[in-house]
């Protein structure tokens, strides 16, 4: 079960209000008092995964064709043309592959928002961050500071370990993509795109909680998997909030406003969506941390 966060000790009394103010807590009244604060490290999280974004771009150019042929300049063009996405005589080589580095983006944009593949030091930091801040005792300087010397170690290795999953994963959801029709292949493939949106569910509360509570590594991860199902409708709600923000409403404003819609896109990436994600996340979690010790003592 989960252990005790990492918190100074007080009496009893204490302890009792502060979880009751904790629970009365709306994220949305959270978020708005702390918006700008939020914002700011939004831009540190994507300033700093730049590395990520590298990955993720290989990771897209690849893998995803394996999975999603449309994903190759070759078949890009043809399938714009047959989806009626564009006219035929208006398909060009610059077209092309201006789209096709817009996907590229978009889906190493929605790798890093699914924290697939990410900076695990600084987004355990910034959680912490967080949580001090849900809690009304933050301090970005101090409080990042400490979340990333603790936490380094363990959150470093989460991500690598993700970022080989995912390639993993996505590998046999692709090659079995390819093995033809079938029951066999159409059952395995399925199955593999599921442990991706549960190794997605996973990442939502593996980052909090190495940031938050004193468990070892392993215990991180077991108690992740049961955040991620005990809080199931919860968890597959932040899971359709980040498909949102990081898939459908980019992919809007790209395709259908233009240059317009490329600005705002950006806006969001730079000011809202990973803020957005990772304190609904740490929110999300440090709520739960909290219910399951009420429900112990």
């Amino acid at each position: 079960k989960i252990c005790v966060p990492k918190k100074e000790k007080a009496p009893e009394v204490e302890e009792q209000k502060y979880l009751g103010k904790m629970l009365r807590l709306s994220f949305f009244r959270s978020y708005g008092r702390n918006w700008g604060k939020i914002c700011f490290c939004n831009a540190i999280l994507l300033l700093t995964n730049i590395l990520s974004m590298l990955i993720g771009l290989c990771i897209v150019m690849f893998l995803f064709p394996m999975i999603f042929p449309f994903f190759s300049l070759e078949h890009l063009g043809d399938y714009l043309v047959s989806a009626g996405m564009v006219a035929a005589e208006n398909i060009t080589t610059e077209n092309i592959n201006n789209v096709f580095m817009m996907m590229c983006m978009v889906s190493s944009m929605l790798l890093m928002g699914f924290m697939l593949v990410i900076n695990g030091p600084v987004q355990t930091a910034v959680c912490y961050y967080f949580k001090n801040i849900i809690v009304d005792d933050a301090d970005f300087k101090k409080d990042f500071k400490k979340g990333l010397k603790d936490n380094w170690k363990k959150s470093l290795l989460a991500s690598v370990i993700s970022i080989v999953v995912v390639i993993v994963l996505i590998f046999n959801t692709g090659f079995y993509q390819n093995m033809g029709k079938g029951y066999v292949p159409m059952i395995t493939r399925g199955f593999f795109a599921c442990l991706i949106i549960f190794w997605s569910s996973v990442q939502i509360y593996l980052y909090p909680l190495i940031a938050t509570v004193e468990l070892s590594f392993k215990e991180a991860y077991k108690n992740a998997v049961i955040l991620s199902v005990v809080n199931l409708p919860q968890t597959m709600l932040i899971i359709l909030v980040e498909f949102l923000l990081f898939l459908i409403i980019p992919f809007v404003f790209l395709l259908s406003f233009g240059s317009i819609g490329y600005a705002i896109t950006m806006l969001l990436y730079i000011l809202f969506s990973y803020g957005f994600i990772a304190f609904l996340s740490m929110f999300r979690t440090w709520k739960a941390i909290q219910k399951w010790i009420s429900s112990d003592s």
